[in-house]
């Protein structure tokens, strides 16, 4: 270690003595003194303080020495050079010559130095230890990182804080001084979240990317899940909607390996959970992702699409710590299809009857008035998205926590609120409700960690949300029309809403509407002004409870642990709605009649209610193993897990979800250089039929630090450098049905004929007299189950580097990893139509899956000034093996070789550019071609167009590179940070329908 240092010797510590009986052997030839430094070091434990530019400025050293004492060496290594030295407990001091040092027999009177210790933000750091080197005074930081300690002048105080490098200083004056500390080197120290447990990163051989609060944060969104794209590596998320309170992204991890439900699985302070999107993000102390089949085989049956891990906050000893933390921010979209004017719209009805041959729907006359506005009740120009909306809506988050603790008991809590507006302006509703939608949100929690005794410890973790959407909305889903009790399904009508169609108003405020211009082309004003309100309520709970207990007396290492979480969610919808009288102005005559559709005004109807809500359990049991024996250390879990769902349905949904099994680990070490891991689970789910409701699966992975290595120790410019791999088996039982080893059956009553009288396949029957009839139900089965049915099973591989720098300044991380996931359910779609039922699924379906990670870190600190750049860089390409496809179908048009979700289509050959063309081109079956029509090309060259000139176009919706780079620089606690992200390699279909409501597909 090098310090920039005057002197650490004070007159009132002894000097160790014994450092002269340590032997040292030593032969060099032309070297420099800061490599026989080290060797002195690793021979004996000694530490050197020393002035940079005064050994970078010696003289190279030539020695051969055996038996040696360190005084005897440094005597040799230092002749000549102009530089004398002290040893001071295991530690040399490497000073000019003509600097005197005080004499250890000579008492110097003590002083009170006081200070303040901060982090690389310049923030108060409380709970620092600051101790007196060679001496037993010590004390700990303030709140306000404030310290006082005695010490003389020329002392040395050395300060220690968890996650931060110690730092030594001298104490030159009397005045106060301040201290800075860096972060410790994260490859080599942090403790990191992997499943059901820790490990220090510079153990972990699996494949994992870890972004903590401070980064999520720099993403004020209203759900966390749509701030962690660009932040770890091998992740991608789609957000599908933008509606306040229902915005969370779709997360995949390292892509698709499954065209099944390939959604990753969410941990929560330890306990597996249904999502995470809406935990304050102030509330989270990491986000840990786990890719690879080393960081997931514990997950067994449920790992093969990834692990999401989410740690929440603790306290830490000190006094009480209060932060609050506050943000505005304004939301836009980010695209919106461009309405046609009125006057292109009709100009353009007009062309397409020219082209068809068909009278012009617009006369001249109407065309311009259309263009110059002058009749705007007949001939309105109404851009309607832009009447109704607004480009930009506030969000706010605010939340104020408080920690702090003793060495009995530590405690976090937390409070937050969220409110989002909507994309709706504020109009006046007759019904006195608001026309914008919006979301609010309350977020608590309680985390507190007890020390009771030495050997044990427990956690109490409490969290909780409550959170309303509200929306003006319209008739639900299923009731007898197009959906509106969405934002989307408003959206989408209101882009298909033409801008001729009518007023928004009469000029005496009647709703006027047009129900020629098309099916459902209701008055989107009308609509968001009087059609009703739609309120979602949903309320969480999540509670977990965890006790270790250390078993020392037993073994040395040894601990017992219990989890135990029980969760409840509840959610409410309530609607209501109304009817508004619409009226159909004349364009000519400007006669007012009353629209057939909507002929009368009815008032908001009460409160339609519906509920639902979900209750789960975890329970995880077992023991822990850590300990060390010279040079290896040896680390274990072995757990039993059980966890049940208990969720509102009926049939086949109404018994519980189940799943458990057994959970193991060994990890090896040897001199923190070679590292072995052996993860696996055996566990099973009710999912599967009995007897086959259990699995397997392993998985290996190991490690080698090469930075240890002797061979690098004088390497300065490489700070760590390790290569790990591993091999796995996980499973995934997300089949999207339950019970499908089941037959399924249904009572039919009904078909009968009583004239003639007779029964037939699929009906009721009848027996008795002609006179005297008795109709009897008839059980039939619907459908036959898939007795073997089974979870799909992914076999992953990862090779990983991970390197560093330049003292730690540069870090790289790269990844390649490959999956062949197997047994995937197929529904099949090569069987007989004269089956007669329908096939059960099998599990047929292959995928294969391949890519690569990478991730640059620069950071750099120069004065007060900290600046550095993060790069990241996935890639995640897959291919399906096989699935069961038409028998006799065209390569071109399988999907087996294609990508998972490979969008398909027609290929285009420019235009129809006349009837000439037209008939010169192959035949158009999908429909009567005109000129300037699109002409497809007749891909199979069969000399027509039709469904079989179907071909891949595009790629998938799962993007194949991720990328992102942010760049950030910080000045005494100001900081600065950028985020730029992409995707490449993906194609999307936002279809503007009543079969999506505007969503992405």
């Amino acid at each position: 270690m090098k310090l920039t240092i005057a002197l650490l010797i004070v007159a009132v510590l002894q000097v160790n003595a014994s450092g002269y009986a340590q032997k040292i052997n030593l032969s060099a030839h032309n070297v420099s003194l800061e490599k026989i430094f080290k060797e002195i070091k690793k021979q004996s434990g000694y530490r050197f303080f020393y002035e940079d530019d005064l050994v970078q400025n010696a003289k190279k050293v030539n020695i051969d020495i055996q038996n040696a004492t360190v005084e005897e060496v440094l005597d040799i290594c230092l002749k000549d050079q102009g530089l004398s030295y002290a040893i001071v407990e295991k530690v040399v001091a490497i000073k000019k010559k003509e600097e005197i040092f005080t004499s250890p027999a000579i008492p110097l009177a003590f002083i009170q130095i006081t200070g303040r210790v901060t982090d690389g933000d310049n923030k108060p750091l409380a709970g620092v230890s600051v101790f007196l080197v060679g001496g037993k005074i010590g004390t700990k930081t303030n709140e306000n990182g404030e310290f006082a300690i005695d010490a003389p002048l020329n002392a040395v105080l050395r300060f220690s804080y968890v996650g931060y490098e110690q730092k030594e200083v001298m104490i030159k004056n009397t005045g106060s001084i301040s201290v800075s500390l860096k972060l410790l080197n994260t490859a080599l120290t942090d403790i990191v979240v992997v499943g059901y447990g820790t490990q220090k990163k510079a153990s972990v051989t699996g494949a994992l990317s870890t972004v903590t609060a401070k980064e999520i944060l720099k993403s004020p969104t209203s759900n966390v899940t749509n701030s962690l794209v660009g932040r770890l590596t091998g992740l991608s998320a789609v957000q599908r909607s933008g509606q306040p309170g229902n915005n969370e992204a779709l997360i995949a991890i390292r892509g698709s390996a499954t065209y099944n439900n390939n959604a990753a699985i969410v941990v929560v302070d330890g306990v597996e959970r249904s999502n995470f999107g809406d935990i304050d993000p102030n509330e989270i102390e990491s986000v840990t992702v786990l890719k690879d089949a080393a960081s997931t085989a514990v997950f067994g049956i449920k790992g093969a699409n990834g692990v999401i891990v989410i740690t929440t906050k603790s306290g830490r000893e000190g006094k009480p710590r209060i932060s609050y933390s506050g943000n505005v921010s304004i939301q836009t979209y980010t695209g919106i299809p461009k309405a046609m004017s009125a006057y292109d719209n009709a100009s353009l009805i007009n062309e397409a009857n020219r082209n068809d041959g068909l009278a012009e729907t617009w006369t001249a006359a109407e065309l311009q008035k259309f263009k110059d506005g002058s009749d705007p009740l007949g001939y309105p120009d109404i851009n309607w998205f832009k009447y109704l909306t607004r480009t930009a809506y506030p969000q706010t988050q605010h939340n104020i926590n408080v920690s702090g603790g003793t060495k009995v008991v530590k405690y976090f809590a937390s409070v937050g609120y969220l409110f989002e507006d909507g994309i709706f302006k504020e109009f006046e509703s007759p019904y006195g409700f608001r026309t914008t939608p919006s979301y609010s949100r309350y977020n608590f929690r309680s985390n507190l960690d007890f020390n009771l005794s030495k050997n044990l410890q427990i956690g109490v973790r409490l969290g909780g949300k409550l959170g309303k959407r509200y929306q003006p909305a319209g008739l639900q889903s299923g009731s007898g029309s197009f959906s509106y009790d969405n934002i989307e399904a408003m959206i989408s009508r209101i882009l298909q809403t033409p801008s001729f169609a009518y007023p928004i108003k009469l000029p005496d405020g009647r709703i006027a509407q047009n129900p020629n211009v098309g099916t459902n082309i209701w008055n989107p004003y009308a609509v968001i002004t009087r059609w009703g309100t739609r309120e979602d309520e949903n309320n969480t709970m999540e509670s977990t409870v965890n006790l270790n207990y250390k078993l020392d007396g037993i073994t040395k290492g040894l601990s017992f642990k219990t989890v135990f979480g029980y969760d409840s969610y509840f959610s409410n919808v309530t609607r209501r709605n109304a009817v508004w009288a619409a009226y159909v102005v004349d364009r000519v005559t400007k006669a007012v009649t009353l629209s057939p559709d909507r002929p009368r005004d009815e008032p908001l109807s009460g409160l339609i209610t519906s509920y639902s809500g979900l209750v789960t359990s975890n329970l995880q049991t077992g023991f822990n193993y850590d300990r060390t024996f010279g040079d290896h250390n040896i680390t274990g879990l072995a757990l039993f897990t059980r966890q049940l769902i208990n969720e509102q349905g009926t049939g086949l949904n109404a018994p519980p979800r189940a799943s458990q099994g057994v959970v193991s680990r060994v990890a090896y070490n040897y001199k923190k250089k070679y590292f072995a891991e052996f993860n696996a689970a055996y566990n099973g789910s009710e999912q599967f039929a009995k007897g086959k409701q259990y699995g397997f699966f392993p998985a290996v992975s190991a490690g080698w630090t090469i930075s240890n290595e002797n061979f690098l120790e004088n390497v300065s410019w490489l700070s760590n450098l390790k290569i790990r791999g591993s091999y796995g088996i996980v499973g995934n039982d997300k089949l999207n049905a339950r019970f499908l080893f089941l037959d399924n059956y249904s009572v039919i009553t009904g078909g009968l004929s009583t004239d003639p009288v007779y029964s037939r396949p699929g009906t009721g029957v009848q027996f008795g007299l002609p006179t005297s009839l008795v109709n009897y139900q008839v059980v039939v089965p619907t459908s036959f189950g898939n007795p073997d049915v089974t979870w799909e099973t992914g076999t992953k591989r990862n090779i990983g580097v991970e390197a560093s720098f330049f003292k730690s300044a540069l870090s790289v991380t790269a990844d390649i990893f490959d999956e062949k996931r197997v047994d995937i359910l197929t529904n099949r779609a090569s069987g007989l139509q004269t089956y007669g039922l329908t096939y059960p699924a099998l599990n047929i379906g292959e995928v294969y899956n391949k890519g690569y990670e990478i991730e640059l870190n620069y950071q750099k600190r120069r004065g007060q000034v900290t600046y550095g750049l993060v790069t990241q860089l996935s890639f995640a390409r897959n291919k399906i093996i096989s699935r069961d496809e038409p028998v006799g179908r065209p390569d071109y048009l399988k999907q087996e070789g294609k990508p998972v979700g490979q969008f398909f289509g027609f290929l285009t050959d420019g235009f129809y550019t006349s009837l000439a063309d037209i008939a010169a081109s192959p035949v158009n079956t999908l429909g009567k071609a005109t000129p300037g029509d699109l002409k497809y090309k007749d891909y199979n060259e069969d000399g027509k167009i039709d469904a079989d000139d179907i071909v891949p176009i595009g790629y998938s919706r799962t993007p194949e590179y991720i990328y992102s780079f942010s760049p950030s620089v910080s000045f005494k606690g100001i900081s600065l940070s950028v985020l730029f992200q992409g995707v490449a390699n993906v194609s999307s279909d936002v279809i503007l329908s009543e079969q999506n409501n505007g969503q992405q597909m």
